[in-house]
């Protein structure tokens, strides 16, 4: 029995019913936690209340593709705030799911669907790996949430899982095994706006990063790709962050005598009570207090 991490919202036309209660009733039976508005619309209850209600509890969002929903316009709206939601970082993973041959809207042109067309089991057991690979994923981190990866640009043919206990966030990231190291940590930065240097005036600190894949607790060599290290669908990547950091008001502290003329001793004086103060004011800088410092250059993820 599967026990997903979130329940699943399905998108459908309404002409698509027969197809959606089947679907419905196989994925509760495998344990998968289902928001489906036949049974969760009651006599009274505001329509547009409780989908929002729904897209907003739910971790999982299955679009059922046909040429009656890609023309429906409440399927459009519901399947532009699961994107939105993606690409805040906060859910939504987007499921599509092939019913009848349609055009596909744009935003889901480039991503795997599930392919009902002709074999409705295949198709149904390739969306149960889906919640599976997730729910291993999160076991082998005890749990953590998952989030979804926020780049809706990049196919998801190919995906892994990514971690930091630098930013403590897990994600399923959309990527390419052919991909190098290097390719791989440059997609990463540029996508999530990792900081390679941080300036953090309040704490008067100039901090500079460096980045490394780790797979099996094996470092990635920055030539080495994604598929000859070993990584596959459900593959679980660390993300690995180092940090040194300057001290620019003890730099200022030791360096502002340094050429100084008579007519500048007293600023020099005001300056240096005002270093001290300040140093004196942020207290010692132990090992965790700068774990604590680094780490909080990675809050916007």
């Amino acid at each position: 029995m599967l026990s997903t991490r979130g329940k699943l919202f399905i998108s459908h036309a309404s002409a698509d019913k027969s197809f959606v209660d089947r679907l419905v009733a196989d994925l509760t039976k495998c344990g998968v936690d289902v928001w489906y508005d036949k049974f969760e619309l009651q006599l009274g209850d505001s329509i547009p209340g409780k989908v929002n209600e729904g897209l907003s509890s739910s971790k999982y969002f299955a679009i059922v593709l046909s040429p009656n929903s890609v023309r429906s316009r409440w399927v459009t709206e519901e399947l532009n705030a699961a994107l939105a939601t993606q690409i805040a970082s906060s859910g939504t993973f987007l499921l599509p799911l092939m019913l009848k041959t349609c055009d596909l809207p744009p935003l889901l042109a480039h991503r795997k669907y599930a392919d009902f067309r002709d074999d409705y089991d295949s198709a149904l057991a390739e969306l149960l790996a889906v919640f599976e690979k997730d729910a291993e994923a999160t076991a082998s981190l005890d749990g953590k949430e998952l989030f979804p990866w926020p780049d809706t640009q990049q196919s998801d043919n190919c995906a892994c899982y990514l971690h930091s206990t630098r930013f403590d966030k897990f994600f399923r990231m959309s990527c390419d095994f052919s991909w190098s190291a290097a390719r791989t940590l440059d997609y990463i930065t540029k996508t999530l706006n990792l900081p390679w240097n941080q300036d953090v005036p309040q704490l008067g600190m100039r901090w500079s990063f460096s980045y490394g894949l780790v797979f099996n607790n094996q470092g990635l060599t920055l030539s080495t790709t994604l598929k000859d290290a070993g990584v596959s669908y459900g593959s679980v990547l660390r993300l690995s962050i180092g940090g040194t950091y300057e001290d620019v008001w003890e730099k200022e502290l030791k360096s502002m005598w340094d050429g100084s003329k008579m007519y500048e001793v007293m600023s020099a004086m005001r300056r240096q009570q005002e270093l001290q103060n300040e140093i004196r004011s942020r207290g010692l800088l132990t090992s965790s207090r700068l774990e604590e410092f680094a780490d909080a250059c990675f809050k916007h993820v």
